[in-house]
């Protein structure tokens, strides 16, 4: 006996069998076919930003309509259309088979603030949804420190610093410098100026799809006077950038009260991504070292002057005094009154010359106990303060500042 088959079932079974695997396969960049991005059921990572292109394969993709049969779920802000479409024989003559495809364009705001998820679908011929989700990842903030890895580069500025100092803080987002004595008066001259600054994402972020925008350089606002600025391109919108700052040498040594900057250095292409920089010129303190001491002879045998010679960074005034001591005081005697030396005392006092800038404080090394050894030479130490500890116990208190100096000196046997 035979089974009657119906016109609806004859209807169904005419379709072709390619129909029940209608949807998306895979995810290519616009225009190519031979890197697969992602496949079906794996999750797309955009970055935010507009004109994201990508091209979706699969059978039947190609037949959505990019009105009615396409749609998109996501936050507020957010879009996409479909930009072209490619049939399977298209394609096939592309050399990328004989699947569809449909070229997606995406757009969010570049100033997304957080992570945010969203969909794409597409409408199959018997009326299902084909998704993908999209993952939309915010551009990271960021990161710019005065420091590389905690190391200034360079990592002194010596012609503009010298007896000065200069020291990040606050994480290194705060450079202090402080100008040596007579920086006012300096007229060397001095190439060492510029200072490198690295900006870098302060957090990685990894993504199928970047948004195309061309090399870009970062705004930088606030900068003093004395400073400029230039970058080379960077490549947005998460690549890192090498800022150059140049300080103007003159400019910088004429600066007489405390100069406190903040810089601000922000991606063009989003606002909201930015960073700040301070900083601090301190001016001379007054009178200090112009040099660090230096010893005639660096090495005696026992028994012989040493001359230590200071200099200052500006004549000396009437009875400018200095502090000064042997650390080991008792292989040191006095050698000229105008040095006068007291081992036992902890500390010597030496009367600069008035309007000089350059003195010699003359001692004379002895053979004690302790201040040499037959099998090698023994060190001593030289230190200088700017002023006088009898009135300001403060003096001494320092040991890095333009108003002290120490140098080493050795003794040998006789």
């Amino acid at each position: 006996m035979l089974k009657r088959v119906s016109v609806m079932s004859l209807a169904l079974a005419s379709l072709p069998m390619a129909t029940a695997q209608a949807g998306i396969e895979f995810v290519t960049a616009a225009g190519s076919c031979s890197a697969k991005v992602i496949t079906a059921g794996q999750t797309l990572t955009v970055l935010a930003g507009p004109n994201i292109q990508f091209e979706v394969w699969g059978n039947s993709v190609d037949l959505a309509d990019p009105t009615t049969g396409f749609s998109f779920t996501g936050p507020g802000g957010f879009s996409a259309s479909v930009v072209s479409r490619h049939s399977g024989p298209e394609n096939l003559t592309r050399g990328c088979g004989n699947t569809g495809s449909a070229v997606v364009r995406v757009n969010s705001p570049i100033t997304l603030g957080a992570n945010a998820n969203a969909t794409i679908s597409f409408k199959m011929p018997l009326g299902d949804l084909s998704t993908q989700q999209i993952a939309l990842r915010a551009i990271p903030a960021i990161s710019t420190t005065w420091t590389t890895n905690g190391v200034l580069d360079p990592s002194q500025l010596p012609c503009i610093v010298k007896t000065g100092s200069i020291t990040p803080s606050n994480q290194d987002l705060k450079l202090t410098i402080q100008l040596p004595p007579g920086a006012g008066q300096d007229q060397t001259t001095c190439t060492s100026n510029v200072l490198n600054v690295k900006v870098r994402p302060a957090s990685t972020v990894s993504v199928n799809f970047p948004f195309p925008v061309p090399g870009m350089k970062y705004t930088v606002s606030g900068l003093p006077a004395f400073l400029t600025e230039n970058q080379a391109v960077a490549q947005p919108p998460t690549g890192t950038a090498a800022l150059a700052f140049t300080f103007d040498v003159a400019k910088i040594r004429a600066v007489t009260t405390q100069s406190t900057s903040t810089i601000t250095i922000t991606d063009p292409n989003n606002p909201q991504r930015s960073n700040t920089l301070t900083l601090v010129v301190v001016p001379t303190p007054g009178q200090g070292f112009a040099a660090q001491a230096s010893p005639n002879p660096s090495s005696t045998t026992a028994g012989n002057p040493i001359d230590f010679t200071i200099k200052l960074s500006a004549p000396a005034n009437a009875n400018q005094v200095i502090t000064w001591r042997m650390t080991t005081a008792a292989c040191f005697t006095q050698a000229v009154a105008e040095a006068p030396y007291n081992a036992a005392a902890p500390f010597q006092f030496f009367v600069f010359p008035r309007g000089q800038t350059s003195a010699i404080i003359r001692v004379r090394s002895v053979n004690n106990g302790g201040c040499v050894n037959r099998l090698a030479p023994v060190t001593h130490i030289f230190e200088a303060w700017v002023g006088d500890s009898r009135t300001n116990p403060q003096v001494t208190a320092v040991t890095t500042s333009p108003t002290y100096t120490k140098v080493t000196v050795s003794l040998i046997a006789p």
